[in-house]
């Protein structure tokens, strides 16, 4: 059994079991090290644009943000966004 991430439930939108699983994933790659779309997608083995719409998603929601760093838009955790999801579950 997979272990799912507490922040990866968003309050916006229905969480399907599979998108909770995809976003556990991806918060425990860019936990570990700030990452592009690209890198995100291969360490998760899902496809950029799947990995491009839960990430929106959870930008949305103050989980992660992106910025730009040398040349590149990279994604991160936030922990502003950890500690609000953490409230609602």
């Amino acid at each position: 059994m997979e272990e799912v991430n507490a922040k990866a439930y968003l309050a916006s939108i229905r969480n399907v079991k599979r998108g909770v699983n995809t976003r556990s994933k991806i918060l425990e790659v860019i936990s570990n090290k700030p990452q592009t779309l690209k890198s995100i997608a291969r360490e998760v083995g899902k496809s950029s644009s799947c990995i491009r719409r839960h990430l929106r998603n959870m930008e949305k929601e103050g989980i992660v943000r992106s910025q730009k760093f040398k040349g590149k838009k990279i994604w991160i955790v936030t922990g502003l966004g950890q500690k609000a999801i953490e409230e609602i579950v």
